[in-house]
């Protein structure tokens, strides 16, 4: 299997049960991209009131993207790898079975955040570059955004043992 090219330095991490591993990261970079933009159009549906309900809609629609895309939470079981965004509305799982190996990567900084295909598959993301290269059996690849790659990729690695 796969080691992971750089181990970021974490201390106190907690040991993963073999039956589940779960992590959510919050969406600091997409709170504050969407966020800026959304105090922006509330204020000028506020002060211009002639453009007033084009704002509105527009601010409702930035403020369900980030309700949607608030988190990604990560689970790693023996029988599958899950991942939702937000509440769990989107949405996406792979069996453990399926996979072929696990590596610890870096995202390159225009890859950004949410969900897109990028150069090494589909990158699900939602803060931060730090993420986990997942290639399948048959050889497909995607990669998850994570604030705690060593752990995910732990957790993927004792169960493909």
């Amino acid at each position: 299997m796969s080691k992971p090219s750089r181990r970021p330095r974490r201390q106190n991490r907690p040991k993963h049960d073999l039956q589940t591993y779960s992590n959510r990261q919050p969406a600091r970079t997409l709170a504050v991209m969407v966020g800026i933009p959304l105090l922006i159009c509330l204020l000028a549906a506020i002060s211009r009131k002639e453009y007033g309900f084009s704002l509105w809609i527009i601010s409702s629609i930035f403020l369900i993207a980030f309700m949607l895309f608030s988190s990604l939470t990560i689970r790693v079981s023996n029988d599958e790898l899950h991942w939702h965004f937000g509440p769990g509305l989107i949405r996406k799982e792979v069996p453990m079975a399926d996979v072929a190996r696990a590596e610890i990567v870096r995202t390159r900084l225009w890859d950004g955040v949410g969900i897109h295909y990028t150069k090494r598959g589909w990158l699900y993301n939602v803060s931060g570059r730090d993420a986990v290269a997942i290639t399948l059996k048959n050889g497909k690849q995607f990669m998850l955004g994570s604030n705690d790659p060593v752990g995910l990729w732990e957790a993927i690695e004792q169960r493909l043992s």
